[in-house]
This record gives C-alpha cells, sequence and structure tokens, in this order.
C-alpha cells in the first residue's frame, strides 16, 4: 500500500474510495466524508452498469436517466442564484461503487481506499440482500432469478451453472474487471493508499486520520442484511463449497489483511 510513502493532501487532492458492494462501506464513506469535510456531488454518478434484463432493461435507465435530469435542473437553479454547486470534481472525497481506474475522471490527482471482506461472508449477505430486491443489476450472479432459491439451493444452482456468477468479484473490481487476483494483490500494494479488512474498519479510521491529521467520526451503525446461516457454523458444507468458487477473493482478502497488518 502507499500508505507511509504518500500523503494526501485533502486541500488540493482526492481520495477516493472504490466501494465493493456488501463490505459496509457505507458507514465508512459516511464518517470518511464528514471528516474531511466533503459534501454530496449533486450529480449522480452511477457507475457501470450490468446488463439488465426485462421490465428493468426499460426501468432502470429511466428511473437514472429521470434523477439525472432533476439533478441537472437543480444544478443550473442552484448555478443562476449563485450558490455554490457541489460536484464529484471539486470535492476532496469521493466514493462510489465503480471498478478500480474507471471512475469519472476528474482534475484532482487521487488516492484510493478500499474495503475487503471475507469471500463467505460477502457471499451470505449478498444473497440475503439481493433476495429481497426487486433490481438486482449489481449482483454476483447474472442469472436474478436464483437469488429467490434458498441458500442450499442457491450453491448447488452456481455449482451447475458456474458461468452465471461473478465469482471472485472483489478481485474484479480491483483489477480492471477481471477475475484475477495476482493483480488485484498488486493493485493492493502499488495502487491503494490504504486498503482493510471490513473487521478493521475503526483501526483503518485511525490510520487515515493520523496520516492526515484529523478525527473522524465514530462508524454509525448500520443495518445487517438478515440471514439464516453464520461462517462459523456450516454444517451442510454451503460456505466451503462457496469458497471453491472464489479462490481469488480468498486470495486477495488475506493479501490485504496481511499487509494492512505490517502498517
Amino acid at each position: 500500500m502507499l500508505y507511509g510513502r504518500v500523503t494526501p493532501d485533502p486541500a488540493t487532492e482526492q481520495i477516493v474510495f472504490i466501494h465493493i458492494r456488501k463490505t459496509a462501506g457505507t458507514a465508512l464513506a459516511a464518517a470518511l466524508a464528514e471528516g474531511l469535510g466533503a459534501r454530496t456531488p449533486a450529480i449522480t454518478h452511477w457507475g457501470a452498469q450490468r446488463e439488465e434484463r426485462g421490465l428493468l432493461a426499460l426501468h432502470g435507465p429511466l428511473r437514472r436517466a429521470a434523477v439525472n435530469l432533476r439533478e441537472h435542473a437543480w444544478v443550473l437553479a442552484a448555478r443562476a442564484a449563485g450558490r455554490d454547486v457541489p460536484l464529484m470534481e471539486n470535492q476532496p472525497f469521493f466514493a462510489g461503487h465503480f471498478v478500480l481506474g474507471e471512475e469519472p475522471p476528474g482534475p484532482r490527482p487521487r488516492f484510493y481506499l478500499t474495503v475487503l471482506r471475507d469471500p463467505a461472508e460477502r457471499f451470505l449477505s449478498d444473497h440475503g440482500f439481493m433476495r429481497g430486491k426487486r433490481d438486482r443489476a449489481r449482483a454476483d450472479c447474472l442469472d436474478p432469478a436464483l437469488y429467490d432459491l434458498e441458500l442450499p439451493e442457491f450453491v448447488a444452482a452456481l455449482e451447475a451453472r458456474p458461468e452465471v456468477y461473478l465469482h471472485d468479484y472483489q478481485c474484479r473490481q480491483l483489477a480492471g474487471g477481471r477475475p484475477d487476483a495476482e493483480a488485484a494483490c498488486a493493485a493492493v500494494d502499488d495502487k491503494l493508499w490504504l486498503a482493510a479488512p471490513m473487521t478493521r474498519l475503526d483501526a483503518m479510521l485511525d490510520k487515515a486520520g493520523a496520516a492526515l491529521g484529523l478525527r473522524f467520526p465514530p462508524l454509525a451503525t448500520v443495518s445487517r442484511t438478515p440471514r439464516r446461516h453464520r461462517t462459523d457454523e456450516d454444517p451442510e458444507g454451503l460456505l466451503t463449497r462457496n469458497r471453491a468458487l472464489t479462490p481469488g477473493d480468498a486470495r486477495l482478502y488475506a493479501h490485504a489483511c496481511m499487509e494492512f497488518d505490517r502498517l
């Protein structure tokens, strides 16, 4: 990691949080934004969108376009009234669900952060969360209907049809969309200013604050995705089977834990 070798200057540079889904990133992003004095950008940047099917093929793009249309209208009105408009490019901090290197361009030099999670824990969270959603465009599974299955049947379906599962999702977020564990580990070493396991979020804030000379607020409590299975109780061997589907993420997570502990 670049932490300890270089230190961002929030006055002229930008800290970008690569928010990997289901890693408790919402709470961390809120604390970082508050501590850095960043405001929410007036224009929403949606990140890369996966192919949407059925009604979502029409509803998804229309909904996002409607949101952006309202936002642009607000920006025009605010500027006409002489008010300051917070945009992604003029804030000291920015967060989003982006693949590293594919975030919207901006004029400030950037320093990247991310959080990684034990792949089995993240798998459980993804399944439990997506079961209750209609819009599943950002899910790990490319066949949204499979989320309607109970966990044992869901795992069996992914084993039978591995082509519909975005295995090693966390690697993909750091390796240009590819399930390349070696490239993802190299990104942790050479491209990220700071990366931490989800179990060390408080320590991550402490390290960031120490380097930047800031005191970040405590992490807010976020609701957990309801689920029936735990990673310390796996009587059916489901999580062991899931880990076999995500060997790259397991390697990446172990590497990030080791490198964070070295700081």
